[in-house]
């Protein structure tokens, strides 16, 4: 088995399975899957959120740590732990992960701190190829705490399952000797000093948790709201996360 980590996202397709990498957006999705909800969209826009969802589904995002008009909840991991979400459809606002993803995804799996013994267990038998993609930060630029969280599970599947490294793999693996502790890596992320700048260092807390939680997302379905149809500047594809193995 070979084994890849792509700092951002390749333009290129990828052939084998795919983990993208997102350690607060990635933990959102996880979250809600794991407080119940039957699925989550992700949206690239809060237009295209609003559009995406239906009477009923719980509507998630931010600005500056606040909701947008007409959104249910922020983002926070310490109030969405707090939640029930059994059978509610969400629909989460997350500009960065979509960047990540691409609409010709098939097999791609969420991958963070938190589900890292069960992503890393999911990949251990993969045939060719695992490629581990980062989400970026907000800004474009490649994202510290994601490139940490890839070099977390890469060696952690590189030493059970003896994957080959390729191109990103071991410059990511490098990175995570410089911090050790994940909360520490994460603190240091650009993310990570907004949310410490809000008052949400338990946010970060509970997002560097390695391995608390078995949920895998994994993409069920992508759809493209079309420019044309739904009054959108451009076309804009939205992803479907369920459970894995569900």
């Amino acid at each position: 088995m070979r084994l890849r980590v792509d700092l951002q996202r390749n333009k290129n397709a990828y052939p084998d399975q795919v983990i993208v990498v997102a350690v607060f957006h990635g933990s959102v999705v996880g979250a809600l899957l794991n407080q119940g909800a039957s699925e989550v969209w992700v949206a690239p826009s809060i237009r295209s959120a609003r559009l995406l969802a239906r009477p009923g589904d719980v509507l998630l995002g931010e600005e500056e740590g606040i909701p947008p008009e007409g959104f249910h909840h922020s983002l926070s991991l310490r109030d969405l732990l707090k939640i029930d979400f059994s059978g509610q459809r969400a629909v989460v606002f997350a500009y960065t992960l979509c960047k990540a993803l691409a609409p010709t995804d098939t097999r791609v799996m969420l991958g963070y701190f938190r589900n890292a013994r069960a992503v890393v267990e999911a990949n251990l038998q993969a045939p060719h190829e695992v490629a581990l993609v980062c989400a970026s930060d907000a800004s474009g630029e490649p994202s510290l705490g994601n490139i940490l969280a890839a070099g977390f599970l890469a060696k952690r599947i590189q030493q059970l399952a003896k994957a080959e490294h390729l191109e990103g793999a071991l410059l990511a693996s490098s990175l995570l000797r410089a911090f050790p502790d994940p909360q520490e890596g994460l603190f240091a992320s650009a993310v990570g000093q907004r949310l410490y700048r809000m008052g949400r260092s338990e946010d970060l807390a509970l997002a560097s948790l390695i391995s608390v939680e078995g949920v895998i997302p994994e993409l069920k379905e992508v759809r493209v709201l079309g420019a044309q149809e739904y009054g959108l500047t451009k076309d804009r594809p939205v992803y479907r996360f369920g459970r894995r193995g569900e």
